[in-house]
This record gives C-alpha cells, structure tokens and sequence, in this order.
C-alpha cells in the first residue's frame, strides 16, 4: 500500500506594492487583475439585489478572489499562453507530481522489501494468519419477523446445496448475495487478517481448510455462506493482497523510524498558528515562523500553509477548528511527508517523461473545461474577436460576463474555483491586487442599496463542487478511528 503525501508549489504569491498603495488610497476599486477593476460600484450593485447572498465581508471577499482569478485565467488564454509548457504544468499540479516521485521512492524503499518467493506465498496461505475468503449474505435485519429468518436460512440453506452440488460461488454469488460491494467482486472479500471482522463470522471462517465450504453463519448482517478457496484458485490474488498487508505493516514501521531517527517536535504555540493561518492561507503564505523541527530541517507556517492549500475545503475547516493535540498530529503528518520528499530529491528520483505527459494530459482536460466554463475556448474568442474585439480584450469581456452572470439568481453558469495551484502560477505572473478598503466600501454601499430591513439569507447561492483532496492527502485532523470492519 502506497503511503500517500501531497506538496505544495514553491511559485510565490506576486504582489505589487505601488499598486497595494494605489488600491488602499482609492476606495472605489475592489480589486484590478491584469489592467482591468472590479469597482465598489460594480461588486455592490451585483451582489445587492440577490437576497441569497448574505452581505458578509468574507463573501464579498471570496467573490473578488474569484474575480481576480478567472480575469488572469482569461487574459492568459487571450494573451495566447496555452499553459501547457513544462514548468507551468508541474507547477500547476505540483502534488500530483510530488505524489508520482513519492510512489517511485516508496516503491524503491519499501517495496523492495515486500517481494515475496512462491514459498513465502505458500507458507503465508497455509499458516492462516491472514486469509482469502468469499461469502454470499442473505440480509437479515434486527426487524425481521421469526417467519422471514425462517424463510431467509431456508433460502441460505438452498444456495448451500447448489454449491455442493457444484454450482460456480463467484456466479451464484454476483447472482445471489445481498452484500452489494462483494457480489460485484463474485463474493470475494479478498485478504482479511484475524480480529477485523466479526465473531461469529470470523469463528467459521478460520474453522476452515483449503477448498470447505462453511454451514449457514448467522452475523447481525444476516445469514452467510463461507468459502474458503483452495492456493491455486486465487494464488495470484492472494499473493498480491499479500503483498500490500506486508506494505501496510512496513509503512507503519517506517512512519515509526521516521519519527524516532529524525526527532521531529511540534512547537507548543504551533496548533494555534496553524488553526489561525488555515482561516486565511494566503496571508500567511511567506512567514517563516517555525512550527516543528526535526534533524536537518524545519517546518515554517509559510510551508504549512501551503500543504493545506492543496486539501479541499473540509480539511480546511478541520484545521481551523481541531483541538491542539489533533493539530499536533496533523503537523507532524506533514513533516514526516516533507522528509520523505527531500530523501526521495536526494536519491535523485524524478518524474519520468510517462509521468510528465500524463499529468499534462490531465491537467489540459481540466484546462479545457475550465475555459469552456468561462468563455474563453477558442472557438468562443473567435467569434467574439471578429465582431468587437481583440482576442485579449475579448477573453476580458468573457470573463466579466460569466462573472455577471455567476452572482446572480438564478445564477446563468456552473460555479467552479480555479486548482489553487493553477491560481498562484496566474498571479505570480501577473500585476493584481484586492483592496480590503474597497470591501469594506463594497459592503457598506451593498447593504444602503439592500436597506437594513431585507432579511437575509443563510447561504450564498453558490458554492464550489466538493472535489477530491490532492492524491494521498495525509488524513484530516480529528477524524474518528475506524472501527472494525463488519463482514458485510
């Protein structure tokens, strides 16, 4: 099993002084991406008529980031930067890269150590510690009248006796079982270790040889039908399940070294700058205050805060709001990710040419769509340039209709936030800037238009689609520990 990290991108937030200075001293201006503003006047008069938009700071705040975003994106695309050379797109899914060179370390450091012979294959089977198992459940609830267990272990008890008569258990089970998620894999539950299922179930399954068949066992699942397959039958399988417990135990062993050989420690103060920082990572994004330390390196906020820009919005909040001792945990997470990718930049492991034409490929089908979304495709330029425009002042207009169109109710377009990654590589290159005192203008002349007597409204009309948190994100702070598995 592959231990899973994400890292940040080292493209640093641009920032234009003289044009901070300008925005802070003229409040009619909201924010100015590329030559082009979003003025008080503007942001109010969108924001002030749609009653599903509560007249929040952080809203409006949220909503010239955006602005700012998609009019780079646009004038990037108008400008003719497809986006697609080398350093742009590592750049703009570094942790997707940093996962593939993670993989490659992993896979020279423990996986090495988890190749196993025929014979280890063999003796592993035989011993019974860990075994490979198929089962067909007829589900029985706690509600089920004593009439219908009867039915049900009758209706058991048949599937029983077509299978001693030789029917095929991976067809009479895609067939038959009412455990949805192994009926697909034809009743296969694949390798399972003694004290992760329960009982009752684990009781008959380990009173099994090689080849046997189990009576009807009754769970608080129903009634199953075991079978325990014979080497040959599932040698391959088994030998790859094998495999990845011996992975799992090997990462576990190695997240253990790490912690004791690199003497990794969490300042006292660090959970709270870190649940302060992951209520507004972009402000945050340069400080150089240490969090922990450990043999040869040191973990800034800076560093931090670009981890927890590549998680979704939930690991976001997690972070604001678990206690320190979580917090802790979820530092120490990412330091022990951060010495696996300097080891792995030490032993000179870097994407190879399959990695980096795969992951261009990917993120141009994101690009596509993301240009398709604002206006900005090709084909939509074209015709927007022959009529009025040049190609850049056409990807402008483009995107100021799909903002305009974006807050209003209902809204004319899909919602969709640019990768944070894509979004730091557009403003690194280019002059931006929001002015936090043109919000606040914003927001005072939104609610004189609204008047103090319009209710409002508990959620924004619009809200990003949950997306996947960066390949292998370290877990969320504060998440429950996993029970057992039921047999299901």
């Amino acid at each position: 099993m592959v231990r899973r990290l994400a890292v940040m991108s080292l493209v640093a937030l641009a920032g234009c002084s003289s044009l901070r200075d300008a925005l802070s001293a003229h409040q009619d201006v909201v924010a100015r991406a590329a030559g082009r503003e979003l003025t008080v006047t503007q942001l109010a008069g969108l924001v002030a008529p749609v009653k599903q938009i509560p007249l929040r700071r952080e809203v409006l705040q949220r909503l010239a980031e955006d602005w700012v975003d998609y009019q780079l994106l646009a004038q990037a695309v108008g400008g003719g930067d497809s986006l697609l050379d080398s350093a742009t797109v590592i750049a703009a899914n570094w942790p997707a890269a940093m996962q593939r060179i993670a993989d490659r370390y992993h896979e020279a450091v423990i996986g090495a150590r988890a190749q196993l012979t025929p014979g280890q294959v063999d003796s592993a089977y035989n011993a019974g510690d860990v075994r490979w198992l198929d089962h067909i459940l007829v589900r029985v609830s706690p509600e089920t009248t004593a009439a219908l267990k009867a039915t049900k272990l009758h209706q058991t008890q048949g599937y029983l006796a077509q299978l001693r008569q030789g029917a095929n258990f991976a067809r009479l089970a895609s067939q038959k079982s009412e455990d949805p998620g192994s009926a697909k894999a034809g009743g296969s539950l694949g390798i399972v270790s003694r004290g992760t299922m329960v009982k009752a179930f684990e009781d008959a399954a380990w009173g099994l040889k090689p080849g046997q068949l189990s009576d009807p066992v009754q769970t608080p699942y129903g009634y199953h039908i075991i079978w325990r397959p014979r080497l040959e039958q599932v040698r391959d399988s088994f030998a790859a399940g094998l495999r990845g417990t011996v992975m799992q135990r090997l990462d576990s062993l190695y997240a253990d070294s790490v912690n004791h050989s690199s003497g990794i420690e969490v300042k006292r103060s660090a959970p709270a700058a870190a649940r302060a920082a992951a209520a507004n990572l972009r402000a945050f994004q340069g400080s150089g205050r240490v969090l922990a330390t450990w043999k040869g390196g040191s973990l800034t906020l800076g560093d931090f805060t670009r981890w927890v820009e590549a998680f979704p919005p939930q690991t976001r909040m997690a972070v604001a709001q678990a206690p320190d001792t979580s917090l802790s945990q979820f530092i120490q997470t990412v330091v022990r990710n951060e010495i696996l990718i300097r080891s792995a930049q030490a032993r000179g492991i870097t994407l190879t040419a399959a990695d980096r034409d795969t992951i261009r490929a990917y993120f141009r089908a994101d690009l596509d769509t993301m240009e398709a979304r604002l206006g900005v495709a090709p084909e939509s330029l074209a015709a927007d340039t022959s009529a009025r425009h040049g190609r850049a002042e056409a990807a402008a207009h483009a995107a100021d209709r799909y903002f305009t169109g974006l807050v209003s109710v209902p809204s004319a377009h899909p919602f969709f936030e640019l990768p944070p990654f894509l979004s730091d590589v557009l403003r690194s290159r280019a002059v931006w800037d929001v002015s936090q005192a043109g919000i606040d203008r914003a927001l005072e002349k939104a609610n004189e238009i609204r008047g103090p007597t319009t209710p409002r409204a508990a959620t924004p009309p619009m809200s990003p689609a949950p997306g996947g948190p960066p390949v292998g994100t370290p877990a969320a702070p504060a998440a429950p520990a996993p029970g057992k598995r039921p047999a299901r």
